[in-house]
């Protein structure tokens, strides 16, 4: 039996909606370093590396309530912090014009949009940068806190995708071009269009969730018949959409490509005969979650929200046989 973790994007909310959904896993017995395979992308890179690199499934909780040693206590430091994230890489008008031009184009051609894109002049490309804020600051956190070298107990696969042709790109898995860690998660949380692509070897590289927002099948390529997904992008209805309350319905008119993704990988994934169990947000916890998922927050009340709903779905999901799998006594790893 191979077991596989595939953890989801999300943004910024999806970090806090881990955070929870780890708690209550770790609440309920279930170690998931039972895990063979964990697949990152995006948000769920980040999620994915610090946890298959030494940090226990408890401790992102703890940092989404401020009681980590790292974590940012204070609301308005925690304000500054995300605006850290969005620092303009533009500094006039006309650059950020040329900027917002480059950016749609690498929206475009991300998602294989346009044919031939690598082929255009570098003077072009100069011309037109793509990214409008920086990722230095974030690169920088990941290379002091991330090894170069991927962990191999268990592997780990980081989802991104080539901003020319919108292949996606596992780095760590067999055949895949060789990348620090750090560099790979920070490619694959490099939203295209928003920030600029992450030079690795000779290929520029953007957030795998353009391509999907969990990648369930890189999990069930690589032959994990038990595999658990958490994929904060996703909802699972718990009663009707409310129609008079834009904060539930709207993030749901923006999820429904996600979902629908998700909903294809699985059944792809249970067609080849892998038992596959999903942990996604209520309904209910949507209107916390909203639209804009790279916004300010209250990290504790997602983090909150997701270990309750956890907790519900975890019980009216008693012996599955994901779960049975990530239930026995584990000693294979240590965490520190």
């Amino acid at each position: 039996m191979k077991v596989g973790l595939v953890l989801g994007g999300g943004g910024l909310i999806g970090l806090g909606y881990h955070a929870g959904v780890l708690k209550a896993l770790h609440e309920k017995g279930f170690d998931l370093r039972r895990a063979d395979l964990i697949v990152g992308t995006s948000a769920g890179s980040v999620i994915a590396s610090y946890f298959a690199t030494g940090w226990p499934q408890e401790s992102f909780y703890e940092y989404a309530h401020g009681r980590h040693p790292d974590a940012v206590v204070d609301p308005d430091e925690q304000r500054q912090e995300v605006g850290r994230l969005f620092v303009p890489l533009w500094h006039s008008p006309g650059e950020r014009a040329r900027r917002t031009v480059g950016s749609v184009f690498a929206m475009a051609s991300s998602r294989g949009y346009v044919p031939g894109a690598a082929r255009l002049p570098a003077r072009l490309r100069r011309a037109f940068p793509s990214g409008l804020y920086s990722t230095d600051e974030t690169r920088l956190r990941f290379h002091e806190d991330l090894p170069r070298d991927f962990p191999q107990d268990p592997k780990l696969y980081i989802s991104a995708a080539d901003i020319y042709t919108g292949r996606r790109v596992a780095f760590g898995a067999p055949g895949a071009p060789e990348a620090a860690l750090p560099d790979a998660v920070a490619a694959s949380c490099a939203i295209p269009g928003v920030f600029p692509a992450v030079r690795i070897g000779d290929g520029r590289y953007v957030d795998g969730g353009i391509v999907s927002a969990t990648s369930v099948d890189l999990a069930a390529q690589a032959g994990c018949d038990r595999i658990l997904c958490i994929a904060p992008l996703g909802y699972r209805k718990d009663g009707p959409i409310p129609i008079r309350d834009p904060r539930r319905w709207a993030p749901v008119v923006v999820r429904s490509a996600f979902a629908r993704s998700l909903r294809r990988e699985v059944r792809a994934a249970r067609a080849e005969g892998a038992e596959v169990l999903v942990l996604r947000p209520w309904l209910a916890d949507l209107a916390i979650h909203g639209t804009n998922s790279m916004r300010h927050h209250d990290r504790a009340a997602v983090a909150e929200g997701a270990r309750a709903g956890a907790v519900r779905a975890l019980e009216e999901t008693d012996g599955h046989p994901v779960l049975e799998a990530m239930s026995a006594p584990h000693t294979r790893r240590k965490t520190s």
